[in-house]
């Protein structure tokens, strides 16, 4: 009975020891520019691309425009949005 109450007693003592430990800590070489490489492990499928548009919107922006469409087009807009609607 004995034995069984120093077992138990020593059990405890030894769950409330705590054991730390350190941490592992690396420290490369400051001097050096933080870089990160990375490599595939593959080789990349071939893509095919779609044809690329034809025109672009920087096109668009320079291209001449037609006096007689412009009017036409200014004067529609001024049929939709009359100037009374615009000022406050």
């Amino acid at each position: 009975m004995l034995s069984l109450v120093l077992l138990l007693s020593f059990n405890i003592t030894f769950a409330q020891q705590r054991l730390e430990m350190e941490g592992t800590a690396i420290i490369g070489n400051k001097e050096l520019p933080k870089v990160l490489y990375i490599v595939p492990w593959k080789s990349a499928q071939p893509v095919t691309l779609r044809t690329p548009p034809f025109t672009s919107v920087l096109d668009e922006a320079f291209k001449t425009v037609d006096r007689t469409s412009f009017k036409r087009q200014v004067k529609y807009y001024n049929d939709l949005y009359p100037e009374s609607e615009i000022k406050p």
